[in-house]
């Protein structure tokens, strides 16, 4: 089966992760995978812990496959694909909204048929539950309960996005016994050790110290996912990276392009960045991973669904992520309003003009760049919005509206706290589709007339990359 796996020695501590389905307005597999939580399968491996896990986002699953009567799940050229949907009662909050509400990923009679079947091979001593955006709850507080019904002998653990981001919400409402935040491999690797009496193993000092994610729970792959870093050193108002990881961390460049190497040799070819700053320091770090990629002839497909600062690609950059093999390019620029990028310190009509120009020289084709755009920042107005869409548009390349949307902790949640009288106790307003700051100077008519306006612009470049889309490139989250 492709998402029930398991690894098993004789009177092992039986340790349950899942990767819980989906219930909102639109998802789609860009190259998917709960990273954390196979990071944590891999430590917990690695220190004689049985593992299974049960991913309820797996479109290659055989069990669902069989359910949906599909021999195989349907792809795109580079992995990402569809997930399979069913249309559900939309939450009270949503009732104003004019779209359908589901549940992406499994049907929740196949999470308990897998859920039961596990308990019974071995009694299942612990459940691990990771959760996504903070407005996927609902699907994270469903499987929660499943667990207390089905295997009432085991602690459920939730850790993940809405755990760190809305810990107290976790806390009083999701039904958890435990609840952890941030970064967890080791804080989760010593509690059960604690709770199992065994032994932590290993000393885990730094990033490169962890054993790769743990892939090999998984029957069939068409991507993977990695990170040569954690954390960003910058300081954005809307951005909650800093809530997961204190400080912008590098692993070695050996050590990065060692686990692109194995997975290269297992015959995976396309390779996910899930870096929030891929390129800082490109001199010691990204170049020196691209090189070695070159070096060693390894056939691969590089993408990177995050954006990835466009001040910081310069000529040999661009040339080494041609031949390396990137495939998708996806550049943050945020705002064309100059005082805004002055806050952010990101990046400037300049850098973004100087870096289409090196990727061009390099051999990529400007209409195959995505450029991210945000749209419903406080105190922003539609015109900026489509003065930064017609921008992007003259030079070439394709947007992608990012709709905002006011995270915990971050000097923009404050804001829209104060100044807009933003619910905060509701995760579910968090969500994109609800436009959370819209008001009589920016409404929900502007925000889906300027989603159209750059659908439209999209549609005008040629249609010759299998990654881009114009419809869905424009509903994707500022999230983190």
């Amino acid at each position: 089966m492709a998402t029930l796996a398991i690894v098993m020695k004789k009177n092992q501590p039986h340790i349950l992760l899942i990767n819980p389905y989906i219930y909102d307005f639109a998802a789609y597999d860009l190259w998917s995978k709960p990273l954390g939580l196979l990071y944590i399968a891999a430590v917990l491996e690695e220190n004689g812990f049985r593992v299974s896990l049960i991913d309820a986002l797996d479109r290659h699953d055989t069990e669902m496959l069989a359910w949906q009567g599909r021999a195989s799940a349907k792809s795109r050229m580079y992995g990402d694909g569809y997930f399979y949907r069913e249309i559900v009662e939309k939450p009270t909050v949503f009732s104003h909204i004019p779209r359908h509400y589901a549940r992406y990923g499994f049907t929740p009679e196949l999470m308990r048929k897998k859920i039961s079947d596990l308990n019974l091979e071995q009694s299942v001593d612990s459940v691990l539950v990771t959760s996504g955006m903070t407005y996927w709850y609902k699907g994270v507080h469903e499987i929660i309960a499943m667990c207390k019904e089905l295997v009432p002998q085991a602690e459920v653990i939730l850790g993940g996005i809405y755990a760190t981001l809305f810990t107290n919400y976790a806390m009083e409402f999701s039904g958890a016994d435990r609840v952890f935040t941030g970064e967890s491999e080791k804080t989760v690797l010593a509690y059960l050790c604690s709770q199992s009496g065994l032994e932590v193993k290993k000393n885990y000092k730094g990033y490169d110290d962890y054993p790769y994610p743990a892939y090999h729970l998984y029957s069939k792959l068409e991507y993977v996912a990695m990170m040569t870093s954690r954390g960003c050193p910058y300081s954005c108002t809307f951005c909650a990276t800093h809530a997961f990881t204190e400080k912008f961390t590098p692993r070695s460049p050996e050590g990065a392009l060692h686990e692109i190497i194995n997975y290269a040799n297992q015959g995976i070819q396309n390779i996910t960045f899930y870096d929030d700053a891929l390129f800082v320091n490109s001199d010691k770090h990204i170049k020196r991973i691209l090189r070695g990629v070159i070096e060693n002839e390894k056939n691969v497909n590089f993408h990177t669904p995050n954006g990835l600062f466009a001040r910081l690609i310069d000529a040999e950059l661009a040339k080494l992520l041609v031949q390396s093999g990137f495939k998708t390019i996806r550049l943050s620029y945020e705002t064309k309003n100059p005082e805004r990028q002055k806050v952010l310190r990101k990046v400037s009509d300049k850098d973004l003009e100087s870096a289409l120009e090196y990727l061009e020289q390099a051999g990529f084709l400007r209409h195959d760049i995505v450029v991210y755009l945000i749209m419903g920042l406080p105190d922003q107005s539609p015109d900026e919005v489509q003065a930064g869409i017609d921008y992007i548009h003259s030079l070439g390349a394709k947007v992608s509206l990012s709709s905002f949307s006011p995270i915990p902790g971050t000097a923009d949640w404050e804001m829209a706290r104060q100044k807009y009288n933003f619910p905060v106790n509701e995760p579910l307003l968090t969500n994109k589709s609800v436009y959370p700051l819209r008001h009589p100077g920016f409404t929900s008519e502007d925000f889906d007339g300027l989603k159209n306006y750059a659908i439209e612009k999209n549609r005008s470049y040629p249609k010759d990359n299998p990654t881009l889309d114009e419809n869905h490139v424009s509903d994707y989250n500022v999230y983190a």
